[in-house]
């Protein structure tokens, strides 16, 4: 199994840096003869960019010159990297010089150096520009400071089925922190705090280790079984073996034995499988990811945590789409965990955050237009008592006056469906005993159901988009634990006919996430299927330059 070492990621300074370092200290190319001219130029061209000049220097554009003009006019237009030597040069001061090893090492992260003016930055140093590379340093300690704090892409531009929660830097605190803090400290106080971050940062490492040549596709049929031969099983084995999930110094023949399986069933187990220990299709697609190819998932997952909102609440239920799974965390404990079942591909579950304020027993369903048509419409065209066999009652759309079915001509109805269709409290309630509700724009929440048997299923993208949840009674007993209600309280409504909404004194922090990599608490690397391919369309927009 791939367990995460707990070394810390030594920081690898890139030689170019160095070298234009050990440039600037011993030449007089960044020679000043009195502060005022550095003030001069620095003055200038803050003003020409707020004059409305191209805010650039040279071909590097400055992201965050409102900032720059309004922190270089509060200092009196006068150096933060640049300080004074007694023999009046201008040289780079030690904050600088930890800038510029970070920004060589923000690849660490899954960012880009060239995004923090790493070239421009070294021109500088090399012709000599000293103004110029203060306020290079300056936008670029800015732009990853916003980075760390909130992620280099903006979720909402990349899909509307994820709500962002943007932070904003405070340049001006930065700046001053730097006065009594070293960079790495204050880049820290706006990274993301859980210790899943760090682990991931750990994990990309370990990863860059690992070879990704000779990692062809393997075929991914027939199905391989215990005790059959394959031509395939070396090539496994040696991946698994590269993944950890298998010692090093196994040797495999084409026969598929036990020490194999195994590690098959290892590999399955962390990757969200049907732990079978049958090398099938999904398996056999997982092997023929690279260790490349999984760093570029980390990289996506460390983007999501930027984009996280980092309060997330003393108590607090997160959903893992892609893992298909709850956890309720009260005060940094687990105190439970089940399965769920998620939106389908086309009716996918949505990335936000919200409060559950109130639940409903014995809910009532009012089908979406959405669904009427696309669902139960054709299922009433074939048999007009499926609305009785399921409880549903019609009514006119916009009204409360009931429709009765017999007098609709269903079979000329099409998009334009000009009714509203209610099922029943009971057994075959789609909701069934129990919703947890937290009003959103999406029109998503928690509930129960009536297809107990889809837990069952390892991948469970079956719904319309809300969430289905293994254990309701369970859960509102616990949500209704602090305003005194028991599990006996809930099934003794439950067993009335009538639906009954509870508020709740405590509202609960609900975080719907998708995560498709992660370090466990006990060190294990996990991946999972990224079911809405929502992982390309992220790793390319943090591949573009910034614009």
């Amino acid at each position: 199994m791939l367990n995460l070492p707990h070394r810390i990621v030594a920081l690898r300074l890139a030689r170019t840096v160095v070298l234009a370092l050990a440039a600037v200290f011993h030449s007089s190319t960044l020679l000043a003869d009195s502060l005022p001219p550095s003030v001069i130029v620095i003055r200038q061209l803050l003003e020409s960019w707020g004059a409305g000049y191209p805010a650039q220097i040279k071909d590097s554009v400055i992201h965050n010159h409102q900032a720059l003009l309004e922190l270089y006019t509060e200092r009196g237009f006068t150096p933060i990297w640049l300080a004074v030597e007694e023999s009046g040069q201008l040289e780079p001061n030690h904050s600088a010089t930890e800038l510029l090893q970070t920004i060589s090492n923000v690849g660490d992260e899954g960012l880009n150096a060239s995004d923090y003016h790493f070239n421009a930055i070294q021109d500088a140093l090399q012709d000599g520009t000293s103004m110029s590379l203060d306020l290079l340093l300056t936008d670029a300690f800015l732009t990853l400071a916003q980075h760390l704090l909130s992620g280099k892409v903006d979720p909402e531009k990349l899909t509307s089925e994820w709500k962002s929660y943007r932070e904003y830097i405070n340049p001006k605190a930065l700046i001053a922190n730097l006065d009594h803090q070293s960079v790495a400290e204050v880049l820290d106080s706006v990274r993301p705090r859980p210790p899943r971050y760090r682990r991931l940062i750990k994990a990309l490492a370990m990863l860059k280790d690992l070879p990704s040549d000779n990692w062809g596709p393997l075929a991914l049929s027939p199905a391989i079984k215990p005790n059959q031969q394959d031509d395939r099983l070396p090539e496994i084995t040696r991946r698994l073996t590269v993944w950890g999930d298998l010692e090093a110094g196994f040797y495999s023949d084409e026969t598929y034995n036990q020490a194999l399986n195994a590690a098959v069933i290892r590999f399955q187990t962390r990757h969200g499988l049907d732990a079978d220990g049958i090398i099938g299709k999904n398996t056999l697609t997982a092997l023929n990811l690279s260790p490349a190819d999984r760093a570029n998932q980390i990289v996506v997952n460390l983007e999501r945590w930027r984009w996280l909102d980092q309060n997330m609440g003393d108590s607090f239920i997160v959903v893992n789409i892609a893992n298909f799974d709850l956890r309720v965390f009260n005060q940094g404990e687990l105190v439970m965990q089940m399965p769920v079942i998620v939106g389908r591909n086309f009716r996918k579950t949505p990335v936000f955050s919200d409060k559950i304020r109130y639940l409903v027993l014995n809910p009532t369903w009012t089908v979406p237009q959405k669904l009427a048509v696309q669902d139960k419409l054709p299922e009433i065209k074939k048999d007009i008592s499926y609305l009785k066999k399921y409880g549903f009652t019609l009514y006119d759309f916009g009204s409360n006056n009931v429709v009765n079915p017999e007098n609709v001509d269903w079979a000329r109805l099409h998009k334009q469906f000009p009714y509203r269709l209610v099922q029943s409290p009971g057994p075959l309630n789609a909701l069934g005993q129990v919703k947890f509700m937290f009003p959103n724009s999406y029109d998503v929440y928690l509930h129960d159901t009536p297809s107990r048997d889809l837990f069952s299923k390892n991948e469970r993208a079956f719904s319309s988009g809300c969430i289905r949840v293994s254990k309701p009674i369970e859960l509102a007993e616990l949500l209704l634990r602090p305003q005194g209600m028991t599990a006996e309280d809930i099934n003794q409504i439950l067993a009335a006919p009538n639906n009954v909404t509870l508020n709740l004194k405590q509202t609960m922090p609900v975080h719907i996430e998708y995560w498709t990599a992660w370090v466990d608490d006990q060190g294990t690397l996990q991946f999972r299927t990224d079911i809405y391919e929502r992982d390309n369309p992220v790793l390319e927009a943090l591949k573009q330059p910034l614009e």
